[in-house]
């Protein structure tokens, strides 16, 4: 590994973290689902509506992203 580089190797990973990159994502997918049921009850076009799209389909690019994270440096089976 190059001394400049400032990440770990996945191996490295403690897996304290890898829990609490599962737990942000699980935690991340039910907000979007709250939102989604809020969405719901709003009527196409309101303030609430808007608002409410848009938290869900940040909340999912963000899951969608330490999900990534995660199955580089979490997922052992995909390391073997």
């Amino acid at each position: 590994m190059d001394k400049f580089c400032l990440s770990r190797q996945p191996k490295d990973v403690i897996p304290k973290d890898c829990t609490e990159i599962k737990n942000g994502v699980l935690y991340l997918l039910t907000f979007a689902d709250e939102n989604l049921k809020a969405l719901e009850k709003s009527p196409d076009g309101s303030p609430d509506f808007t608002v409410h799209t848009a938290t869900i389909k940040w909340a999912v690019d963000v899951a969608t992203k330490y999900t990534t994270i995660y199955k580089v440096f979490c997922d052992t089976k995909k390391r073997r």
